[in-house]
Protein backbone atom coordinates (compact mmCIF):
# COMPACT_ATOMS: atom_id res chain seq x y z
CA UNK A 1 0.00 0.00 0.00
CA UNK A 2 1.35 3.20 -1.14
CA UNK A 3 1.72 5.98 1.34
CA UNK A 4 -0.86 8.14 -0.22
CA UNK A 5 -3.47 6.07 -0.35
CA UNK A 6 -3.02 5.37 3.65
CA UNK A 7 -3.34 8.98 4.11
CA UNK A 8 -6.43 8.98 2.80
CA UNK A 9 -7.43 6.25 5.09
CA UNK A 10 -5.19 7.51 8.49
CA UNK A 11 -4.79 11.40 7.90
CA UNK A 12 -8.30 12.71 8.23
CA UNK A 13 -8.29 16.56 9.28
CA UNK A 14 -9.28 17.62 12.76
CA UNK A 15 -11.70 19.94 11.38
CA UNK A 16 -13.60 17.90 9.48
CA UNK A 17 -17.20 16.44 10.90
CA UNK A 18 -17.34 12.31 11.97
CA UNK A 19 -20.10 11.78 8.94
CA UNK A 20 -16.74 13.38 6.39
CA UNK A 21 -13.90 11.47 8.45
CA UNK A 22 -16.43 8.12 8.29
CA UNK A 23 -16.91 9.17 4.17
CA UNK A 24 -12.72 8.73 3.72
CA UNK A 25 -12.52 5.58 5.22
CA UNK A 26 -15.55 4.47 2.84
CA UNK A 27 -12.30 4.83 0.35
CA UNK A 28 -11.68 1.99 -2.07
CA UNK A 29 -8.27 1.13 0.06
CA UNK A 30 -10.63 0.18 3.07
CA UNK A 31 -12.21 -3.37 1.81
CA UNK A 32 -7.74 -4.26 1.57
CA UNK A 33 -7.61 -3.15 5.31
CA UNK A 34 -10.04 -4.59 6.32
CA UNK A 35 -8.89 -7.71 5.02
CA UNK A 36 -4.95 -7.31 6.75
CA UNK A 37 -6.94 -6.19 10.26
CA UNK A 38 -9.21 -9.46 10.10
CA UNK A 39 -5.82 -11.48 9.31
CA UNK A 40 -4.15 -9.44 12.08
CA UNK A 41 -1.43 -8.95 9.83
CA UNK A 42 1.09 -6.26 9.36
CA UNK A 43 1.03 -3.26 6.25
CA UNK A 44 4.57 -3.90 5.83
CA UNK A 45 7.10 -6.90 7.45
CA UNK A 46 9.41 -4.34 8.74
CA UNK A 47 6.02 -2.92 10.86
CA UNK A 48 6.21 -5.22 13.69
CA UNK A 49 9.30 -4.21 16.34
CA UNK A 50 10.11 -4.96 19.65
CA UNK A 51 12.35 -3.15 22.21
CA UNK A 52 15.06 -6.03 23.57
CA UNK A 53 14.38 -5.48 27.57
CA UNK A 54 17.46 -5.15 28.68
CA UNK A 55 18.08 -1.72 26.73
CA UNK A 56 14.71 -0.74 27.71
CA UNK A 57 15.95 -0.98 31.29
CA UNK A 58 19.08 0.58 31.22
CA UNK A 59 18.24 3.37 28.35
CA UNK A 60 14.88 4.74 28.86
CA UNK A 61 15.80 6.41 32.36
CA UNK A 62 18.13 8.61 30.49
CA UNK A 63 16.17 9.45 27.69
CA UNK A 64 13.01 9.95 29.72
CA UNK A 65 14.54 12.61 32.03
CA UNK A 66 16.32 14.56 28.68
CA UNK A 67 13.11 14.45 27.25
CA UNK A 68 14.29 12.70 24.64
CA UNK A 69 10.91 10.79 23.83
CA UNK A 70 11.09 11.00 20.05
CA UNK A 71 14.15 9.12 20.14
CA UNK A 72 12.97 6.27 21.86
CA UNK A 73 11.44 4.08 18.01
CA UNK A 74 15.69 4.12 17.39
CA UNK A 75 16.06 1.96 20.43
CA UNK A 76 13.97 -1.19 18.95
CA UNK A 77 14.00 -3.40 16.12
CA UNK A 78 12.51 -5.53 13.59
CA UNK A 79 11.10 -8.67 14.92
CA UNK A 80 8.77 -11.37 13.77
CA UNK A 81 8.12 -12.75 17.47
CA UNK A 82 7.33 -10.64 20.59
CA UNK A 83 7.73 -12.03 23.90
CA UNK A 84 5.82 -9.52 25.44
CA UNK A 85 3.72 -6.70 24.87
CA UNK A 86 3.01 -4.10 27.79
CA UNK A 87 -0.32 -2.21 27.74
CA UNK A 88 -0.07 0.91 29.71
CA UNK A 89 -2.07 3.99 30.22
CA UNK A 90 -0.02 7.23 29.11
CA UNK A 91 -1.38 8.96 32.10
CA UNK A 92 -0.02 6.51 34.59
CA UNK A 93 3.70 7.87 36.08
CA UNK A 94 6.65 6.27 33.57
CA UNK A 95 8.77 6.30 37.31
CA UNK A 96 6.29 3.56 38.39
CA UNK A 97 5.96 1.63 34.90
CA UNK A 98 9.67 1.40 35.13
CA UNK A 99 10.25 0.18 38.41
CA UNK A 100 7.37 -2.34 37.71
CA UNK A 101 8.98 -3.38 34.60
CA UNK A 102 12.71 -3.86 36.34
CA UNK A 103 10.89 -6.35 39.32
CA UNK A 104 8.95 -8.56 36.92
CA UNK A 105 11.63 -8.72 34.24
CA UNK A 106 14.85 -8.90 36.65
CA UNK A 107 13.61 -9.42 40.30
CA UNK A 108 14.12 -13.21 40.11
CA UNK A 109 17.77 -13.44 37.89
CA UNK A 110 18.44 -10.30 40.98
CA UNK A 111 16.86 -12.84 44.07
CA UNK A 112 18.96 -15.98 42.90
CA UNK A 113 22.08 -14.02 41.99
CA UNK A 114 21.96 -12.31 45.68
CA UNK A 115 21.05 -15.69 47.54
CA UNK A 116 23.98 -17.45 45.53
CA UNK A 117 26.22 -14.60 46.80
CA UNK A 118 25.26 -14.80 50.37
CA UNK A 119 25.77 -18.73 50.77
CA UNK A 120 29.24 -18.02 48.91
CA UNK A 121 29.72 -15.52 51.64
CA UNK A 122 28.83 -17.95 53.95
CA UNK A 123 30.60 -20.62 52.87
CA UNK A 124 33.62 -18.75 53.13
CA UNK A 125 32.91 -17.81 56.79
CA UNK A 126 32.38 -21.70 57.70
CA UNK A 127 35.84 -22.39 56.07
CA UNK A 128 37.29 -19.89 58.06
CA UNK A 129 38.46 -17.73 55.36
CA UNK A 130 36.33 -14.80 56.63
CA UNK A 131 36.61 -14.25 60.51
CA UNK A 132 33.79 -14.21 62.64
CA UNK A 133 33.53 -11.25 64.35
CA UNK A 134 31.43 -11.40 67.82
CA UNK A 135 31.56 -7.83 68.51
CA UNK A 136 30.00 -4.79 66.46
CA UNK A 137 30.70 -4.01 62.98
CA UNK A 138 30.22 -4.97 59.29
CA UNK A 139 31.92 -8.64 59.46
CA UNK A 140 29.01 -9.51 61.09
CA UNK A 141 26.71 -8.84 57.84
CA UNK A 142 28.74 -10.17 55.51
CA UNK A 143 26.02 -12.58 54.08
CA UNK A 144 23.67 -9.82 54.18
CA UNK A 145 25.61 -7.22 52.23
CA UNK A 146 27.38 -9.75 49.70
CA UNK A 147 23.72 -10.90 49.49
CA UNK A 148 22.27 -6.92 49.22
CA UNK A 149 25.31 -6.10 46.69
CA UNK A 150 24.50 -8.93 44.68
CA UNK A 151 20.68 -8.47 44.43
CA UNK A 152 21.14 -4.69 43.35
CA UNK A 153 23.84 -4.93 40.69
CA UNK A 154 22.16 -8.01 39.01
CA UNK A 155 18.24 -6.15 39.18
CA UNK A 156 19.75 -2.80 37.38
CA UNK A 157 22.51 -5.21 34.98
CA UNK A 158 20.43 -8.21 33.85
CA UNK A 159 20.99 -8.61 30.36
CA UNK A 160 17.25 -9.31 29.88
CA UNK A 161 17.07 -11.68 26.53
CA UNK A 162 13.44 -10.66 25.83
CA UNK A 163 11.96 -8.58 23.27
CA UNK A 164 8.60 -6.28 24.43
CA UNK A 165 6.16 -4.24 22.64
CA UNK A 166 6.14 -0.57 24.03
CA UNK A 167 4.36 1.94 22.17
CA UNK A 168 6.65 4.63 22.83
CA UNK A 169 9.60 2.76 21.05
CA UNK A 170 7.90 0.27 18.64
CA UNK A 171 5.56 2.80 16.95
CA UNK A 172 7.21 6.23 15.27
CA UNK A 173 5.36 8.92 17.12
CA UNK A 174 6.80 11.59 14.99
CA UNK A 175 5.42 10.44 11.87
CA UNK A 176 1.64 10.10 10.92
CA UNK A 177 1.92 7.89 8.28
CA UNK A 178 4.30 5.53 10.37
CA UNK A 179 1.74 5.86 13.00
CA UNK A 180 -1.29 4.50 11.25
CA UNK A 181 0.69 1.60 9.41
CA UNK A 182 1.25 0.63 12.87
CA UNK A 183 -1.76 0.97 14.67
CA UNK A 184 -3.96 -0.61 11.24
CA UNK A 185 -1.29 -3.65 11.99
CA UNK A 186 -1.88 -3.43 15.77
CA UNK A 187 -3.23 -6.74 15.28
CA UNK A 188 -0.16 -8.29 14.03
CA UNK A 189 1.51 -7.04 17.58
CA UNK A 190 -1.09 -9.09 19.26
CA UNK A 191 -0.67 -12.17 17.31
CA UNK A 192 3.25 -12.34 17.51
CA UNK A 193 3.32 -11.89 21.26
CA UNK A 194 3.86 -14.32 23.47
CA UNK A 195 2.25 -13.09 26.39
CA UNK A 196 0.55 -10.01 27.43
CA UNK A 197 1.87 -7.56 30.48
CA UNK A 198 -1.22 -4.96 31.83
CA UNK A 199 0.34 -2.38 34.01
CA UNK A 200 -2.81 -1.86 35.99
CA UNK A 201 -4.40 1.22 37.33
CA UNK A 202 -7.66 2.89 37.63
CA UNK A 203 -7.20 4.63 34.77
CA UNK A 204 -6.58 1.51 31.97
CA UNK A 205 -10.39 0.41 32.21
CA UNK A 206 -11.46 3.96 31.05
CA UNK A 207 -9.17 4.18 27.98
CA UNK A 208 -10.34 2.43 24.92
CA UNK A 209 -6.70 1.62 23.82
CA UNK A 210 -6.02 -0.23 27.11
CA UNK A 211 -9.23 -2.79 26.65
CA UNK A 212 -8.61 -2.49 22.76
CA UNK A 213 -5.27 -4.63 23.29
CA UNK A 214 -6.78 -6.65 25.89
CA UNK A 215 -9.58 -7.87 23.73
CA UNK A 216 -7.55 -8.31 20.91
CA UNK A 217 -5.13 -10.50 22.49
CA UNK A 218 -8.11 -12.80 24.12
CA UNK A 219 -8.81 -12.34 20.25
CA UNK A 220 -5.75 -13.75 18.75
CA UNK A 221 -5.12 -16.08 21.38
CA UNK A 222 -8.76 -18.10 21.45
CA UNK A 223 -10.38 -19.52 24.79
CA UNK A 224 -7.26 -20.00 26.72
CA UNK A 225 -5.28 -16.40 26.22
CA UNK A 226 -6.09 -15.66 29.87
CA UNK A 227 -3.22 -18.08 30.64
CA UNK A 228 -0.89 -15.94 28.69
CA UNK A 229 -1.72 -12.44 30.41
CA UNK A 230 -0.28 -10.98 33.67
CA UNK A 231 -2.22 -7.90 35.33
CA UNK A 232 -0.43 -5.97 37.62
CA UNK A 233 -0.68 -3.02 39.31
CA UNK A 234 1.90 -0.58 38.94
CA UNK A 235 2.32 -0.07 42.89
CA UNK A 236 3.50 -3.70 43.45
CA UNK A 237 6.97 -3.86 41.75
CA UNK A 238 8.06 0.01 43.59
CA UNK A 239 6.06 -1.89 46.95
CA UNK A 240 8.10 -4.75 46.91
CA UNK A 241 11.17 -3.84 46.15
CA UNK A 242 11.00 -0.88 49.17
CA UNK A 243 10.01 -3.99 51.42
CA UNK A 244 13.19 -5.79 50.48
CA UNK A 245 15.31 -2.69 50.63
CA UNK A 246 13.72 -2.20 54.10
CA UNK A 247 14.56 -5.67 55.67
CA UNK A 248 17.64 -5.63 53.56
CA UNK A 249 18.64 -2.08 55.99
CA UNK A 250 16.80 -3.07 59.23
CA UNK A 251 19.03 -6.60 59.03
CA UNK A 252 22.42 -4.79 58.14
CA UNK A 253 21.48 -2.47 60.91
CA UNK A 254 20.89 -4.65 63.59
CA UNK A 255 23.72 -6.91 62.33
CA UNK A 256 26.21 -4.13 62.47
CA UNK A 257 24.89 -3.09 66.04
CA UNK A 258 26.26 -6.14 68.14
CA UNK A 259 22.35 -6.09 69.88
CA UNK A 260 21.31 -9.39 71.22
CA UNK A 261 18.44 -10.61 69.46
CA UNK A 262 16.67 -10.71 72.85
CA UNK A 263 15.72 -8.79 74.11
CA UNK A 264 17.10 -5.26 72.80
CA UNK A 265 17.24 -6.76 69.16
CA UNK A 266 13.45 -7.94 69.08
CA UNK A 267 12.82 -4.36 70.52
CA UNK A 268 14.30 -2.68 67.80
CA UNK A 269 13.04 -4.93 65.17
CA UNK A 270 9.43 -3.91 66.57
CA UNK A 271 9.79 -0.81 66.57
CA UNK A 272 11.48 -0.37 63.46
CA UNK A 273 8.79 -2.88 61.64
CA UNK A 274 5.73 -1.25 63.16
CA UNK A 275 4.93 1.50 61.49
CA UNK A 276 5.84 0.34 58.46
CA UNK A 277 3.18 -2.50 58.61
CA UNK A 278 0.59 0.03 59.46
CA UNK A 279 1.57 1.48 56.23
CA UNK A 280 1.59 -1.62 53.96
CA UNK A 281 -1.58 -3.04 55.08
CA UNK A 282 -3.54 0.51 54.58
CA UNK A 283 -2.03 -0.05 50.73
CA UNK A 284 -3.40 -3.82 50.58
CA UNK A 285 -6.44 -2.35 52.08
CA UNK A 286 -6.72 0.36 48.45
CA UNK A 287 -5.83 -2.19 46.42
CA UNK A 288 -8.23 -4.35 47.55
CA UNK A 289 -11.23 -1.60 47.12
CA UNK A 290 -9.80 -0.79 44.25
CA UNK A 291 -10.84 -4.52 42.57
CA UNK A 292 -14.47 -2.91 43.73
CA UNK A 293 -14.33 -0.31 41.90
CA UNK A 294 -12.85 -1.81 38.64
CA UNK A 295 -15.75 -4.24 38.94
CA UNK A 296 -18.26 -1.73 38.69
CA UNK A 297 -15.98 -0.14 35.62
CA UNK A 298 -15.88 -3.00 33.65
CA UNK A 299 -19.49 -4.31 33.72
CA UNK A 300 -20.79 -0.86 32.81
CA UNK A 301 -17.87 0.06 29.95
CA UNK A 302 -19.14 1.41 26.52
CA UNK A 303 -16.90 2.34 23.59
CA UNK A 304 -19.17 5.66 23.49
CA UNK A 305 -17.91 6.45 27.26
CA UNK A 306 -14.26 5.25 26.99
CA UNK A 307 -11.72 7.89 26.54
CA UNK A 308 -8.94 8.23 24.09
CA UNK A 309 -6.13 10.91 24.38
CA UNK A 310 -6.34 11.91 20.23
CA UNK A 311 -10.11 13.16 21.06
CA UNK A 312 -9.27 14.74 24.36
CA UNK A 313 -6.97 16.86 22.94
CA UNK A 314 -9.08 17.98 20.08
CA UNK A 315 -6.76 16.61 17.40
CA UNK A 316 -4.33 18.76 18.00
CA UNK A 317 -0.83 18.46 19.13
CA UNK A 318 1.02 20.11 21.43
CA UNK A 319 2.82 21.97 18.42
CA UNK A 320 -0.30 22.73 16.89
CA UNK A 321 -0.04 20.17 14.68
CA UNK A 322 -3.31 18.14 13.38
CA UNK A 323 -3.71 14.59 15.40
CA UNK A 324 -4.88 11.38 13.89
CA UNK A 325 -7.78 9.97 15.55
CA UNK A 326 -7.36 6.74 17.08
CA UNK A 327 -11.32 6.17 18.04
CA UNK A 328 -12.05 5.51 14.68
CA UNK A 329 -9.09 2.95 13.20
CA UNK A 330 -9.79 1.52 16.74
CA UNK A 331 -13.98 1.18 15.61
CA UNK A 332 -12.32 -0.39 11.85
CA UNK A 333 -10.55 -2.62 14.13
CA UNK A 334 -13.43 -3.75 16.53
CA UNK A 335 -15.80 -4.44 13.03
CA UNK A 336 -13.17 -6.46 11.82
CA UNK A 337 -12.27 -8.99 14.62
CA UNK A 338 -15.37 -9.15 16.97
CA UNK A 339 -18.45 -8.35 14.10
CA UNK A 340 -20.25 -5.45 16.05
CA UNK A 341 -18.99 -2.83 18.85
CA UNK A 342 -21.58 -4.74 21.23
CA UNK A 343 -19.83 -7.87 20.90
CA UNK A 344 -16.63 -6.28 21.72
CA UNK A 345 -18.49 -4.64 24.90
CA UNK A 346 -20.14 -8.62 25.55
CA UNK A 347 -16.59 -9.63 26.09
CA UNK A 348 -14.94 -6.78 27.75
CA UNK A 349 -17.81 -7.69 30.15
CA UNK A 350 -17.64 -11.22 30.36
CA UNK A 351 -13.86 -13.05 30.03
CA UNK A 352 -12.04 -9.96 30.61
CA UNK A 353 -13.60 -8.74 33.86
CA UNK A 354 -13.10 -12.60 34.89
CA UNK A 355 -10.05 -12.58 34.36
CA UNK A 356 -8.84 -9.23 35.81
CA UNK A 357 -10.67 -10.12 39.13
CA UNK A 358 -8.93 -12.90 39.40
CA UNK A 359 -5.83 -11.71 38.40
CA UNK A 360 -5.94 -8.64 41.20
CA UNK A 361 -7.41 -10.75 44.12
CA UNK A 362 -4.86 -14.22 43.44
CA UNK A 363 -2.02 -13.14 41.45
CA UNK A 364 -0.91 -9.59 42.55
CA UNK A 365 0.63 -10.76 45.82
CA UNK A 366 2.16 -13.83 44.54
CA UNK A 367 4.41 -16.58 46.69
CA UNK A 368 7.34 -16.12 44.50
CA UNK A 369 6.93 -12.44 44.67
CA UNK A 370 6.38 -12.21 48.72
CA UNK A 371 9.57 -14.72 48.58
CA UNK A 372 11.93 -12.08 46.34
CA UNK A 373 10.91 -9.60 48.80
CA UNK A 374 11.28 -10.92 51.72
CA UNK A 375 14.76 -13.45 51.21
CA UNK A 376 16.39 -10.82 53.13
CA UNK A 377 15.84 -12.44 55.97
CA UNK A 378 17.82 -15.95 54.92
CA UNK A 379 20.73 -13.81 54.53
CA UNK A 380 20.28 -12.24 58.46
CA UNK A 381 19.61 -15.82 59.63
CA UNK A 382 23.23 -17.16 57.39
CA UNK A 383 24.92 -13.92 59.52
CA UNK A 384 23.64 -14.80 62.99
CA UNK A 385 25.27 -18.63 62.38
CA UNK A 386 28.26 -17.20 64.58
CA UNK A 387 26.23 -16.81 67.93
CA UNK A 388 24.35 -20.14 67.43
CA UNK A 389 25.80 -23.41 69.27
CA UNK A 390 29.47 -24.82 68.03
CA UNK A 391 28.30 -27.96 66.88
CA UNK A 392 28.68 -29.51 63.72
CA UNK A 393 25.00 -29.28 62.81
CA UNK A 394 25.22 -25.74 63.40
CA UNK A 395 25.67 -25.19 60.01
CA UNK A 396 23.03 -27.70 58.57
CA UNK A 397 20.33 -26.27 61.42
CA UNK A 398 20.99 -22.43 59.94
CA UNK A 399 20.43 -23.55 56.89
CA UNK A 400 16.98 -25.06 57.70
CA UNK A 401 15.97 -21.89 59.18
CA UNK A 402 17.01 -19.60 56.41
CA UNK A 403 15.10 -21.66 54.32
CA UNK A 404 11.95 -22.31 56.64
CA UNK A 405 11.32 -18.28 57.43
CA UNK A 406 11.05 -16.75 53.66
CA UNK A 407 9.65 -19.73 52.07
CA UNK A 408 7.27 -20.79 54.35
CA UNK A 409 6.81 -18.70 57.87
CA UNK A 410 6.79 -15.15 56.06
CA UNK A 411 4.51 -16.56 52.50
CA UNK A 412 2.32 -18.00 54.98
CA UNK A 413 1.56 -15.08 57.66
CA UNK A 414 1.40 -12.64 54.56
CA UNK A 415 -1.10 -14.56 53.12
CA UNK A 416 -3.97 -14.84 55.90
CA UNK A 417 -3.23 -10.83 56.07
CA UNK A 418 -4.08 -10.31 52.76
CA UNK A 419 -7.40 -12.65 52.79
CA UNK A 420 -8.29 -10.87 56.03
CA UNK A 421 -7.76 -7.40 54.02
CA UNK A 422 -10.02 -8.34 51.66
CA UNK A 423 -12.64 -9.64 53.65
CA UNK A 424 -12.73 -6.64 55.94
CA UNK A 425 -12.42 -3.54 53.01
CA UNK A 426 -15.71 -2.17 53.24
CA UNK A 427 -16.21 -1.80 56.96
CA UNK A 428 -15.52 1.74 56.55
CA UNK A 429 -14.76 4.29 53.99
CA UNK A 430 -13.33 6.75 55.97
CA UNK A 431 -10.02 7.16 55.78
CA UNK A 432 -9.50 7.44 59.43
CA UNK A 433 -11.67 4.04 59.42
CA UNK A 434 -9.16 2.55 57.20
CA UNK A 435 -6.05 3.23 59.21
CA UNK A 436 -7.81 1.98 62.26
CA UNK A 437 -8.31 -1.51 59.96
CA UNK A 438 -4.63 -1.22 59.46
CA UNK A 439 -3.80 -1.14 62.64
CA UNK A 440 -6.19 -3.70 63.50
CA UNK A 441 -4.35 -5.83 60.84
CA UNK A 442 -0.84 -5.32 62.09
CA UNK A 443 -1.88 -6.81 65.41
CA UNK A 444 -2.33 -10.15 63.24
CA UNK A 445 1.77 -9.86 63.04
CA UNK A 446 0.94 -11.18 66.89
CA UNK A 447 0.48 -14.71 64.67
CA UNK A 448 4.73 -14.27 63.91
CA UNK A 449 5.13 -13.98 67.81
CA UNK A 450 3.34 -16.73 68.90
CA UNK A 451 5.46 -18.85 66.42
CA UNK A 452 8.85 -17.77 66.96
CA UNK A 453 8.17 -18.43 70.99
CA UNK A 454 6.72 -22.30 69.52
CA UNK A 455 9.99 -22.36 67.40
CA UNK A 456 12.16 -21.48 70.85
CA UNK A 457 10.13 -24.23 73.06
CA UNK A 458 10.94 -26.69 70.35
CA UNK A 459 15.00 -25.84 70.13
CA UNK A 460 14.94 -26.04 74.25
CA UNK A 461 12.82 -29.47 73.84
CA UNK A 462 15.66 -30.57 71.01
CA UNK A 463 18.92 -29.37 72.88
CA UNK A 464 17.25 -31.26 76.39
CA UNK A 465 17.12 -34.41 74.22
CA UNK A 466 19.42 -34.46 71.55
CA UNK A 467 22.14 -31.74 72.43
CA UNK A 468 21.71 -29.33 69.27
CA UNK A 469 18.65 -27.74 67.76
CA UNK A 470 18.61 -29.83 64.27
CA UNK A 471 15.87 -31.93 65.14
CA UNK A 472 14.02 -28.79 66.14
CA UNK A 473 14.47 -27.25 62.87
CA UNK A 474 13.98 -30.05 60.59
CA UNK A 475 10.43 -30.39 62.56
CA UNK A 476 9.63 -26.43 61.62
CA UNK A 477 10.03 -26.50 58.46
CA UNK A 478 8.61 -29.99 57.22
CA UNK A 479 5.23 -27.89 59.53
CA UNK A 480 5.72 -24.62 58.00
CA UNK A 481 6.08 -26.44 54.45
CA UNK A 482 2.76 -28.42 54.72
CA UNK A 483 0.82 -24.99 56.26
CA UNK A 484 2.25 -23.25 53.59
CA UNK A 485 1.40 -25.69 50.55
CA UNK A 486 -2.11 -25.67 52.00
CA UNK A 487 -2.84 -22.19 52.46
CA UNK A 488 -1.36 -21.57 49.24
CA UNK A 489 -3.66 -24.23 47.02
CA UNK A 490 -6.81 -24.12 49.18
CA UNK A 491 -7.07 -20.90 51.22
CA UNK A 492 -10.05 -18.84 49.20
CA UNK A 493 -10.31 -15.59 47.83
Amino acid sequence: MTESGLQVVVGTPSELSEDSAQDYLDSQFVEGLLEIMTQMKAIRPDIVRGIPVHRFLQRMPCKGLAKKHRMFYGLSEVTKQLDEFWSHSWRTSAGLKYVNILFLNNGFPAFVVGTLCALGAFSVRLAGILPMQRVAGPANASCTMAGTIGYYVTLLLWPSRKLAFFDFACINQSDEIRKGEALLSMGAFLGCSRSLLVLWDEAVVTRLWCMFEMAGFFHSKGPHADKSVLVCPVFVGPALLVGHLGISVLALALLCSGLPLFPWGGIFISTMVFPCLVFVDYVILAHCRSIDVMQHQVRHFTVEHSLCHCCESGHVKANGGQLMCDRLIILRCISAWFGSVDAFESLVRTRLLKMLVFQLANQVFSYWRIVQATIPAAWAIMDLHDIRQDSAAAPLQTMLAAVNYPFCVLPSFSLIILRVAYRVRNLGHSKWTQWLLSFALVVESLMFGAYFLCEQALRQLSDDHFGNWLPAHLVALILMGTVTLVLWRHLPV
